[in-house]
């Protein structure tokens, strides 16, 4: 029997003197009390919900502050039955207080003596709610490696409701719907919970937030909130709310689909909850270390496929243990850049936790369907492996990748590089690549991703260091294709696409005039105003060149990985 005030007086333990509150349906005692006069900060030390004896003659001592205080702290007050002088009335207490006599013919003290014996009672329930829900999910985790399903049923199983765990952002995980515990809501049309339609469009802010939903174990409240969709309402159920938190983070929610009617947990319900969310926070605290642990092989991996010119890559992957993937040929090495740490030796997983560094690798998998890629950190960048098999329109799938990492990186991204296609054996040429095609990028307007392949003769002026000068190359750019673009624009001529042409053609006339559909007087006439604009004779070894790198900046100007304008 559990040790409140209806079962108190069901039991004929206590005789009621008043009705109860409004606000007590069913008010849980945790304490038993008698009143000490001679005290003067007796009341004030009451703890709440306590169990208040009124010795005889005493009624009168209680003030309009003792029974104020009283009422805040959900007591109840227990008198003697012949104790109802004028001087104190009993309809004193009756606005705010519950009031019980002693039944008639009863012994104070063995009154007493039995309030303590059903409190006991109740402790003892609450110690055995306890050890079985510890030992449910201990023999699981012992058994069954502590998996997300399995906790979640054995949940449902203890609380006998249905229950789900749902991440932060309110996916579900795992979810546990008997129809059997359905039961016990008379509202109920169809067998089962179904916890797609009941979070279906849910927003939190949308549920009500309370401070104490239930009573943990040690008498601190258990917050949480409350949900009444329309789904909910259908059901005749509401469904309470328990963030799974540590150190601030909050990794999830406990989710219990319970009787519209219970507005309150019983306290051995409530005890089992406050040991299922720590089992689960420990669940995913311990997921997490193995995965920054595993996370932490692939960065040796990376260490040894960057440092090394010729590996064996499939060895490597045995050498650590990371034998699950598929081990391709050929990859694209991609590097996505972030903001420098102010120290060196700082780790990635600082900015981006553990946690969020799974998801982003769940996103990868979900996006690109297959989990055969490689994803480290190294220093200030992602650095990811991707079969050529995964990338097979080019530009479009690698956008999407590079679209991840901006989501993950916010204002932390700084440009991405993507190397050429490289064998297996050759993964640090790739990497070198990929640090190249990066440090232009980290220059360029927004950020724009920059191809290795893309670079052409351009690949050779720069290393992979962030710092990268463009000044002398747009000092040529400058000379030798600006003052042709500001003709056409001028005079809406036709000299850029010529003088493209005539390099792309390798100065051939007749394969000019055929790309442009052009005479051939017309071509000699454009590429002479094109040597007096420049003053430079085209027949020129040199002057060629030097066009065909200034077109080549031009290109990278167009796609936004250039600014043409120099520093003053």
């Amino acid at each position: 029997m559990d040790f409140n005030l209806n079962n108190l007086v069901s039991s004929r333990v206590l005789d009621p003197c008043t009705p109860f509150p409004e606000n007590l349906q069913q008010p849980e005692m945790r304490h038993i009390a008698v009143f000490e006069p001679e005290n003067p900060g007796f009341v004030e030390a009451l703890g709440e919900q306590t169990l208040l004896f009124i010795p005889h003659g005493c009624l009168c001592r209680l003030t309009a502050e003792h029974i104020q205080l009283l009422a805040e702290r959900s007591c109840a007050v227990v008198r003697y039955r012949d104790d109802a002088s004028p001087a104190k009335s009993p309809d004193a207490l009756r606005p705010a207080i519950p009031q019980f006599l002693i039944p008639e013919g009863s012994d104070v003290s063995a009154t007493i003596s039995l309030c303590y014996k059903l409190a006991y009672s109740g402790m003892q329930r609450l110690a055995e709610a306890s050890l079985e829900t510890m030992e449910r999910l201990s023999k699981e985790l012992l058994h069954h490696k502590g998996q997300g399903e399995s906790i979640i049923r054995i949940a449902a199983e203890l609380l006998e409701c249905p229950v789900a765990f749902v991440t932060s952002d309110f996916h579900l995980q795992s979810t546990h719907d008997t129809s059997g515990y359905l039961v016990l809501n008379p509202f109920c049309t169809e067998d089962s919970f179904n916890w797609e339609s009941a979070l279906e469009n849910f927003q939190l802010s949308s549920a009500a937030y309370h401070s104490c939903l239930a009573e943990g174990f040690n008498g601190n409240p258990m917050s949480g909130y409350l949900c009444r969709n329309e789904y909910c309402r259908k059901q005749g159920c509401r469904i309470f709310i328990f963030p799974i938190t540590d150190a601030g983070n909050c990794y999830g929610y406990l989710l219990l689909s319970l009787d519209e009617r219970v507005k309150m947990l019983s306290p051995e319900r409530s005890i089992k909850i406050q040991q299922i969310l720590a089992i689960i926070k420990f669940e995913i605290i311990k997921s997490d270390e193995i995965a920054h642990t595993v996370n932490r092989y692939y960065d040796f991996l990376l260490d040894e496929l960057v440092e090394s010119e010729q590996t064996d890559f499939r060895k490597l992957m045995q050498k650590y243990g990371l034998v699950r993937k598929v081990i391709f040929d050929e990859y694209y090495v991609l590097i996505a850049g972030r903001t420098p740490q102010a120290t060196s030796d700082t780790f990635f997983h600082e900015l981006l936790t553990s946690q969020q560094f799974n998801a982003l690798y769940d996103r990868l998998v979900t996006a690109l369907g297959t989990i055969n890629f490689f994803l480290f950190e190294r220093k200030d960048y992602i650095v990811t492996m991707l079969p050529r098999q995964l990338v097979p329109r080019g530009k479009p799938d690698f956008e999407l990748v590079i679209s991840l990492y901006q989501e993950f990186l916010q204002d932390q991204y700084q440009g991405a590089g993507i190397s050429d296609i490289v064998p297996t054996e050759q993964v640090r040429q790739g990497y070198l690549q990929a640090l190249k095609a990066l440090a232009i990028s980290q220059n360029s307007l927004g950020k724009a991703p920059c191809y290795y392949g893309e670079l052409g003769i351009l690949r050779f002026f720069f290393d992979h260091s962030s710092q990268v000068d463009f000044t002398p190359l747009l000092h040529l750019y400058q000379e030798y294709i600006q003052p042709i673009i500001d003709y056409d624009n001028r005079h809406s001529g036709d000299l850029l696409p010529t003088l493209t042409a005539y390099i792309t053609c390798c100065a051939s006339p007749s394969a000019i005039c055929n790309a442009l559909f052009i005479h051939k007087n017309t071509l000699y006439a454009r590429l002479n105003k094109i040597s007096q604009i420049l003053g430079k004779n085209l027949s020129d070894s040199e002057t060629v060149f030097n066009l065909s790198l200034g077109l080549k900046i031009q290109t990278l100007i167009q796609a936004g990985i250039l600014d043409s304008e120099l520093d003053p």
